[in-house]
């Protein structure tokens, strides 16, 4: 089996993502290019030199994916290319994902601790052990092996995680204004 993963914005990797940004399905006029929808447009845009379509480059990078099972593509009677992303993409999509994921920082602290806590059985200890290891990387203090805490919003972070991982129906977040301590976790953050 060929070594599953593309670096990182190359040309594959922007056919790959633009796949996963849309419905999955990309349908290509090899003839002109530059007719479509503005995914398809963004997604071709590096195959575009002087105003002309690069089509052997273009098949090129699909053949790579599809030998990595990351995307299957055809060509149509008609000289149009369909694209189909495959399950295996979508994951190696999430998983760049979850790599580029960060938490905005407010200008300004609401004075909430987002408190997240989780009891992952050991049945599942290899994405217990990502999880943390997200969190620790996302910069979420520990206060303990299974609570972490932070005084940013990630609400929307910790279930794109929590579903990525499969450990959602063991994850809370909890919220809190005041607590013993807090004065230490106020300096590690920066926040007043």
């Amino acid at each position: 089996m060929a070594k599953l993963i593309i670096r990182r914005n190359s040309r594959p990797y922007q056919i790959l993502k633009h796949l996963a940004w849309g419905s999955g399905v990309l349908l290509v006029s090899i003839i002109s290019p530059l007719g479509g929808a503005q995914l398809v447009r963004a997604g071709i845009k590096s195959y575009l030199r002087k105003k002309r379509f690069e089509r052997d480059k273009f098949l090129r990078d699909l053949k790579k994916l599809q030998e990595r099972d990351l995307a299957d593509y055809r060509e149509l009677d008609d000289g149009s290319v369909e694209v189909t992303i495959t399950k295996r993409g979508r994951t190696q999509m999430l998983k760049y994902r979850l790599d580029d994921m960060c938490l905005k920082r407010p200008p300004h602290w609401d004075g909430k601790w987002r408190l997240i806590v989780f009891d992952v059985p050991h049945s599942h200890k290899q994405a217990r052990d990502a999880l943390r290891r997200k969190l620790l990387d996302l910069r979420f203090y520990p206060l303990q092996k299974s609570v972490f805490i932070t005084p940013y919003p990630c609400e929307k972070e910790i279930d794109f995680i929590a579903s990525v991982f499969g450990v959602g129906r063991y994850l809370l977040i909890l919220y809190a204004t005041h607590f013993e301590g807090e004065e230490k976790l106020k300096h590690y953050f920066g926040v007043r």
